[in-house]
């Protein structure tokens, strides 16, 4: 582009430019004569210059520094939830780090050797894809795991080997608190309100809702060689109708408890322990159970 001026003619170039002369051209006629210095190109990871010989040489160093940035940023994030580091956890997701990161592998050797249970040991030395909410999950950090959930933490992320999440291996552990915390049992829903009580040695089931009985049964647990295992658990799925993985029978009312391979469902009752390890109820007690019991109640068997 070119100013009218009678006998002065100026040439504009592009911005970043700088004026070093006043120059004639052959129509004669004196022209400002602009040198174009080299712009930088601004990254999210950083400037990169246009005119040096190698911007890819650039990129990939950027991307290195930033991967190394990265990398110790998640393991401050996990050594905060192993450590029981609150202060440090909530810095970190006040400062916007993804609350699903996930461990960088290969992980150090000094820090799976914090860990003196096998089953967390192996999650973190061996599986790849776990999250912040598994690690407080297997490490029984119940105040972690709410402050996780609360910043936007997937409770149903699954690792890439085993495809667990973080609901199982509470599961796995016995941690009845924890398995509700994951399902988002509400203290007051009607989840927290029921529970089931198994007599092992009776062959009994009762129903309790806001303290009261509402239901008793006769049931069939395990025979003496698959014995049903005691404890407190969790119904974490109901199928209407399922098969077993394991032993291929028909398990009509299906409640899964604890994410585990055994539960309540509709059988034959001989009058003695006869099961695989599940209980076994009276069917129209079964369909009743599976329409009024819901995900997250309490099962406890002893």
């Amino acid at each position: 582009m070119h100013f009218g001026t009678p006998g002065l003619r100026f040439l504009l170039l592009p911005l970043g430019s700088t004026l070093v002369s006043l120059l004639p051209v052959w129509s004669e006629e004196p022209v400002l004569a602009l040198a174009v210095l080299p712009v930088p190109v601004v990254t999210t990871m950083g400037p990169i210059m246009p005119e040096t010989d190698s911007i890819l040489s650039q990129i990939e160093e950027l991307r290195r520094t930033e991967a190394v940035r990265q990398h110790a940023l998640a393991m401050e994030f996990f050594s905060a939830i192993a450590t029981g580091d609150k202060a440090a956890l909530c810095r970190l997701l006040n400062e916007g780090i993804d609350p699903d990161t996930t461990l960088p592998t290969p992980v150090p050797r000094d820090f799976v050797r914090q860990f003196p249970d096998e089953l967390t040991a192996y999650y973190v030395g061996s599986e790849q894809g776990v999250t912040g909410l598994m690690l407080a999950t297997l490490t029984r950090n119940e105040v972690f795991v709410k402050i996780l959930l609360l910043a936007g933490a997937d409770p149903w992320k699954m690792t890439k080997r085993h495809k667990t999440f973080a609901l199982w291996l509470a599961g796995k552990t016995q941690q009845v608190s924890l398995m509700q915390l994951l399902m988002g049992v509400a203290p007051d829903s009607e989840a927290a309100r029921t529970r089931i009580s198994i007599d092992l040695a009776a062959q009994r089931a009762s129903v309790w809702r806001d303290g009261k009985v509402m239901l008793v049964t006769d049931i069939s647990s395990g025979r003496p060689s698959r014995p049903t295992p005691a404890g407190r658990f969790v119904v974490t799925n109901k199928y209407r109708t399922w098969k077993s993985t394991l032993y291929h029978a028909k398990m009509p009312y299906f409640l899964r408890l604890s994410c585990g391979d055994f539960g309540l469902h509709a059988g034959n009752l001989p009058g003695y322990p006869a099961s695989h390890g599940c209980i076994r109820l009276p069917e129209e007690v079964a369909r009743k159970l599976f329409a009024e019991i819901p995900v997250g109640t309490l099962v406890e068997i002893r």
